[in-house]
């Protein structure tokens, strides 16, 4: 037997080995690569939904004399009912970045209107959302709620402690 042909079954196996580390690497990268989205999901949702309570509360400071305090659409916040002009208190109703989808969990208070909004999406959560006022954490995004800070005692008291309102549904805009 040649030299040459004793030496083929180790060239094989060694290209088996490399092809099987590029492998494992390539997977080890994609769950980094997973995680990375996911953190720069969260955010997104902080940032949509931080913008989102910041409107509700100028829309409640804007009442002057309405009868809605707060708004019953999130599409309200766009484009203000309550004046015959142009009021915007969001350029835009940002989409959920966890469903990739403009629905959001809504709060809202007995009378329909909106205080607050939460994720839709039952994902758990890697990290907690930011220390802010009305902002509360939970295991999952459904559980991140983002709440006018005024409407927080407005809230049911067991409610406005575990960030949990009484009525909770998707707004369609």
């Amino acid at each position: 037997m040649s030299p040459r042909r004793q030496h083929a079954g180790f060239t094989y196996l060694g290209v088996l080995f490399i092809v099987a580390l590029l492998a494992l690497t390539a997977g080890m990268a994609s769950a980094v690569w997973a995680t990375v989205q996911q953190r720069e999901h969260e955010r997104q949702l902080a940032f949509a939904g931080r913008q989102i309570q910041q409107a509700i509360e100028r829309y409640r400071a804007q009442a002057q004399g309405s009868d809605a305090r707060f708004p019953l659409e999130l599409r309200h916040l766009v484009r203000d009912p309550r004046v015959p002009g142009v009021r915007r208190f969001l350029r835009q109703v940002y989409v959920d970045p966890m469903t990739d989808q403009p629905e959001w969990g809504l709060v809202r208070l007995a009378d329909g209107g909106i205080v607050g909004v939460h994720s839709l999406s039952p994902r758990k959560s890697l990290g907690r959302p930011p220390e802010l006022p009305g902002v509360t954490a939970g295991a999952t995004y459904q559980e991140w709620r983002f709440i006018a800070p005024s409407a927080v005692p407005l809230l049911a008291p067991d409610a406005a402690a575990s960030g949990v309102a009484p009525v909770s549904s998707a707004d369609r805009t």
